[in-house]
């Protein structure tokens, strides 16, 4: 009987092949296994991937409706400035992500649940699309102002259509200001109220619960004390995204610098530029005194030529 893992690799170098008795087998090999087993679970993901490689995006925006977008991640991992105690975990969860299909052969999950925390504007955003360009995987947002409705039960139920209707591809799932979701109801102290907030917290947690390890979700809040406890113990991985300090903000210069060569970063850009409250106030700054940088470069010229 052959090992899974080696099924699996004959699988995708097969499609590319004789594509559609390659899909057939593999279809036949995973119906065959019983409903617990990770080859079961690996052959699926592959197949699904194969069978939609290019037309996930317009088939999940018509299936879910608005209740996600799909977004470009804005940087790369490299270009990302972290705090140094995420560095590890980072390098672990994207290598665990790489070998899934061995990690799975031996009975074991791969984590897949990521909470983010820390003032805006500091780059919880842009670290979730630079994962999802790490792995090579469509970057998704929930919108919130689709999922949230003021009809009972229906929050609940978009919450779930959500998180089913992503679940069949491999992806990177953001939920953007979590506190605005759990914390949407929670503020009165109407019986009904309370009693709709605690059924969208317990259909987020069955959903989480459910969600395949080939979906990379990452949660991110401004207001971790608003978070329901059972939510934030979901997550295999916390990291604290702090206000940036003058380590950070140097490492960022440098980043940005290597982003805009054209404009004199490192030599010219005035200190008092890098003193936003958060990385995205300063990188705005930043962008603005490099526009006028090469307006006022590009007059001077002018003038002695």
């Amino acid at each position: 009987m052959a090992r899974g893992q080696d099924i699996i690799a004959l699988a995708k170098s097969a499609i590319g092949a004789d594509r559609e008795r390659a899909i057939s087998i593999c279809q036949i090999i995973a119906a065959n296994e019983p409903e617990n087993s990770s080859l079961r679970h690996s052959l699926k993901r592959v197949l699904s991937a194969a069978q939609n490689p290019d037309g996930f995006q317009d088939g999940l925006l018509r299936e879910l409706k608005g209740l996600v977008l799909v977004e470009a991640p804005k940087l790369k991992l490299a270009d990302t400035i972290l705090p140094e105690s995420i560095g590890v975990e980072l390098e672990t969860i994207l290598e665990e992500q790489a070998y899934s299909d061995v990690i799975h052969e031996a009975g074991l999950p791969v984590p897949n649940r990521i909470l983010l925390s820390g003032p805006p504007g500091n780059g919880k955003t842009t670290l979730a699309g630079a994962l999802s360009e790490a792995l090579k995987r469509p970057f998704l947002v929930a919108d919130f102002s689709r999922i949230i409705s003021s009809h009972m039960g229906e929050t609940g139920s978009n919450i779930a259509k959500l998180f089913r209707g992503i679940s069949t591809q491999p992806c990177v799932l953001l939920l953007d200001e979590m506190e605005t979701l759990l914390s949407e109801r929670a503020g009165s102290q109407g019986t009904t109220e309370v009693g709709e907030a605690k059924r969208i917290v317990s259909t987020l947690l069955l959903e989480i619960d459910r969600l395949p390890d080939h979906v990379l979700l990452v949660g991110a809040t401004n207001h971790e004390e608003m978070l329901d406890r059972a939510v934030v113990r979901r997550f295999d991985f916390h990291w604290q995204v702090p206000s940036p300090d003058a380590r950070t903000i140097d490492a960022w210069r440098r980043s940005f610098a290597e982003r805009y060569p054209a404009v004199p970063v490192l030599s010219d850009m005035p200190d008092a530029i890098l003193e936003g409250n958060s990385l995205s106030d300063i990188e705005r700054e930043a962008k603005k005194w490099c526009r006028r940088w090469l307006i006022t470069s590009r007059n001077k010229r002018g003038v002695t030529q």
